[in-house]
């Protein structure tokens, strides 16, 4: 049975640079000055981290770590500069996520709105709202997102400068995220 997390907004994409973080930072500076918004990056690659980071857990298989610092230009540096009250960001192997992830409730508010970018979280969730973002006349679409594109709520196309979907269509409330139609 899949673990419920109504205030997730949960973004996937086609691929790499479609503009799921671009529509998440749309997104965060939407709500940012009503809501105290967290935001999650999840790769399944690791990098190195920023000296900035406050490490909340680390093992062999993923590294969980809190930005702290806005300056540059990394995904979840990005997402604080749009306005996210506390930015995490995970490190781990696909098999290892549903771990990483449950340490990684510990940590968050049960209330606020939350942002998270990840391809392969919703195997492990079902969010409020799910949203895959695909670049429009992409033609090289991972298995992974054809496999959850019936699970999304949106399909969302760009076209490098506009999506044909506005994040100002989203709402947050003490029940979750929801989309206005």
């Amino acid at each position: 049975m899949e673990n419920i997390y109504k205030n997730i907004l949960l973004i996937a994409g086609t691929g790499q640079n479609v503009g799921k973080t671009l529509f998440a930072c749309k997104t965060i500076t939407h709500f940012a000055s009503r809501f105290p918004v967290v935001s999650i990056k999840i790769s399944p690659h690791f990098h190195f981290l920023n000296p900035d980071a406050v490490i909340i857990d680390k093992t062999a298989d993923y590294s969980i770590s809190k930005e702290t610092n806005p300056n540059g230009h990394k995904d979840s540096q990005r997402f604080l500069i749009a306005g996210s009250k506390e930015v995490y960001y995970i490190q781990c192997l696909d098999n290892k996520l549903h771990l990483a992830f449950n340490k990684l409730v510990q940590h968050l508010p049960v209330d606020a709105p939350i942002i998270c970018e990840s391809g392969g979280l919703r195997q492990f969730i079902k969010p409020g709202i799910f949203l895959i973002i695909n670049k429009k006349n992409n033609h090289n679409i991972k298995p992974k997102a054809i496999k959850n594109k019936g699970l999304a709520d949106k399909w969302i196309e760009f076209d490098d400068s506009e999506f044909d979907f506005n994040p100002e269509n989203l709402q947050f409330s003490n029940s979750g995220w929801t989309i206005q139609t």
